[in-house]
């Protein structure tokens, strides 16, 4: 494969991944197996992944502002929370066997697909706790846990890049039941560009970047950013959710098909 091929194919990828990622949290199903493809081991398909998938985040933060306009709260309160955790699980990922992470991302990933296309059925709440709610819930417990669950989802994202994203939207979507799919898909786009970000920071300092893997990849991935969350506003909200556990599965099937050959 020329290098003209390899960057063109790496743009396109990045543009599939950027939408993806913004409309579903799924950027690993298109970039990470065709990184794999491509001759890089799993760690550094993750990293590589995890750096161009930023480019992503930011463009989908900006294009999902109309849904983040009334929900600032929630926002500001989440980013300390995945942030903390996206940092324990980076360091993580270079202290622990890749081994680990290899066998654990199918199940966490497919059991995210799977409830998300499990019925949900929102719940009405109070309009200002829906417009601005400093927390998920009303009882002390319900936010609590919600707060424990976005912090365990920080850690792994730090630590394996991979189906990050569609494990915080199946956490939104159960906790924050009284807000629309693509409210919660908006906050899962800030709470991801969040943990990308510090995690990429991180993997600059202790890993080697494939650079010429990363740059296509994050030209495409701010293409398709902006793409995203017009997409998810322009569909029903249960349809999406469909969409996104069925992606989860066939992300999971495909990892754990690769670990067992």
């Amino acid at each position: 494969m020329s290098e003209l091929v390899s960057i063109i194919l790496l743009i396109i990828i990045g543009i599939l991944a950027g939408i993806t990622s913004a409309a579903a949290g799924l950027a690993s199903l298109v970039s990470y197996p065709s990184l794999l493809a491509m001759g890089l081991s799993p760690v550094m398909a993750n990293v590589t992944s995890c750096f161009s998938t930023v480019a992503s985040g930011y463009s989908s933060v900006v294009a999902s502002a109309k849904e983040l306009r009334n929900n600032r709260k929630q926002m500001l309160i989440m980013i300390p929370v995945v942030l903390t955790g996206s940092i324990i699980g980076a360091l993580l990922l270079f202290a622990l066997p890749s081994k680990w992470f290899q066998d654990l991302v199918p199940i966490c990933i497919g059991a995210a697909g799977v409830i998300l296309i499990m019925p949900h059925k929102p719940r009405q709440a109070h309009p200002e706790l829906v417009k601005n709610s400093q927390a998920f819930g009303r009882s002390r417990l319900h936010r609590f846990l919600a707060w424990v669950g976005i912090f365990i989802v920080g850690i792994y994202s730090g630590y394996f890049n991979a189906g990050a994203g569609v494990m915080m939207l199946t956490l939104l979507t159960v906790v924050n039941r009284s807000q629309t799919f693509a409210v919660n898909n908006a906050l899962k786009n800030v709470a991801m560009t969040a943990t990308n970000t510090m995690a990429a920071i991180i993997f600059a300092i202790e890993a080697v970047i494939y650079w010429q893997y990363v740059l296509p990849l994050f030209v495409g991935n701010i293409l398709g950013g902006i793409l995203g969350p017009i997409i998810v506003r322009h569909l029903p909200g249960r349809l999406m959710q469909i969409i996104v556990g069925a992606g989860a599965l066939i992300l999971a099937v495909s990892l754990i098909i690769r670990n067992v050959m």
